[in-house]
């Protein structure tokens, strides 16, 4: 039996690839002869890297560079050497998640440190650069990542402005004279599946800013930032950002990597199945099995299982949904695909230590999961 284990992060528990590992130990203990296929998945934000590098035999490129505050730091950016594609995850360097909660001040980071990552994936001779932006702790539209890469920006007076969602509306002009002439060499794709317009109520600063320590009047004049950098966008690049969906996206660098880097805003989460072989494995499988820290009916309507969902429909593929917390089980099992859904938890337990023994949790439903298939299998 082909069993396909296809699974999403456990959030603040397992990265897509443990849960794929716990949950196939598990299956082989009790139905050692079944041949299982591991695909971990995720959309473009967390894990996005770790799961193309397992389908993509990718080496990751250590780096030294900065932090949102421009702290030095060491990052990684995932590096294709075969097709000389490099994918750089903005998290990496300018995510939020590396900033302590009271470090968090969204009018003074800048994603420089990414556009450290990016000029390290140039001098390595990249072909394509794919940048993903979720999880960012910066509203400067692509600023700091312009300014790693030689573009300046100068206030009304001639002065050199400092990469910052604070100086978006100080900006004159953006001086492109010398710029990375590679960058024109070069394809770039924003994989991003926020559709969030630049500025605006459902803009950049308004959704976003807020999150990253952003107080409502700041919330306002980054806001007017964006809008203005939009203006200068218009008037140095000739492309109106604001008419892009996605132009929003990691505070403003989808704007911001369309213009500087002529870059494509594509949808990360098919890019990824694409990329994975999600389709084809799906395909090839007896049985699928996915979960993701938490399953209910809205599960199968989003980015990440609903694609899942997808190609077992097309391929008539029966799925095992596995998860630490099941909710709508009625409205899951009537999904015709959704042969069976279980939580991983055994007992009662704290939302705590269901988080610190997921691993053991899941080999031990892993582990349920592969009698079950043995029986079936062997009749």
């Amino acid at each position: 039996m082909n069993v396909l284990i296809a699974c999403d992060s456990f959030k603040d528990a397992l990265s897509a690839t443990e849960v794929c590992n716990a949950i196939a130990e598990g299956i082989l203990y009790n139905f050692p002869e079944s041949q299982i296929i591991q695909k971990p998945l995720a959309d473009g934000g967390e894990g996005t890297l770790e799961a193309l590098k397992v389908a993509l035999n990718g080496t990751y490129q250590f780096v030294q560079t900065f932090d949102a505050l421009h702290r030095p730091i060491e990052a990684s950016y995932l590096w294709i050497a075969q097709q000389k594609i490099a994918i750089v995850e903005m998290a990496k360097a300018s995510g939020l998640e590396l900033l302590k909660p009271e470090e968090r001040n969204v009018m003074t980071t800048s994603t420089f440190g990414t556009g450290v990552l990016i000029r390290h994936a140039l001098d390595k001779g990249a072909q394509k650069i794919f940048l993903t932006v979720g999880g960012s702790a910066t509203n400067d539209a692509g600023m700091g990542m312009a300014k790693a890469l030689g573009y300046k920006f100068l206030d009304d007076k001639g002065n050199y402005l400092e990469a910052s969602g604070e100086n978006l509306k100080k900006i004159a002009s953006i001086n492109a004279k010398n710029i990375d002439k590679r960058i024109h060499l070069t394809e770039f794709y924003v994989a991003t599946d926020v559709t969030n317009p630049l500025f605006g109520k459902n803009g950049a600063a308004y959704i976003y800013a807020p999150q990253k320590g952003a107080n409502q009047e700041e919330v306002v004049e980054l806001n007017h930032g964006l809008e203005h950098i939009h203006q200068l966008f218009k008037d140095t690049f000739s492309i109106d950002t604001q008419e892009i969906a996605g132009s929003g996206a990691g505070g403003g660098i989808g704007a911001g990597g369309i213009c500087f880097l002529g870059g494509k805003v594509i949808s990360a989460a098919n890019w990824v199945f694409e990329a994975i072989g999600l389709s084809s494995a799906i395909e090839q499988t007896d049985i699928v099995i996915t979960g993701e820290g938490r399953i209910d009916s809205q599960s199968f309507q989003g980015k990440v299982l609903s694609e899942v969902l997808k190609y077992a429909k097309t391929y008539h593929k029966p799925i095992f949904g596995v998860a630490g917390q099941i909710q709508e089980l009625d409205k899951l099992l009537e999904i015709p695909e959704m042969v069976y859904v279980s939580a991983i938890q055994t007992g009662p337990q704290s939302l705590a230590d269901s988080l610190k023994n997921s691993r053991e949790l899941l080999i031990q439903k892993g582990k349920v999961i592969g009698k079950m298939l043995k029986t079936i299998y062997h009749g």
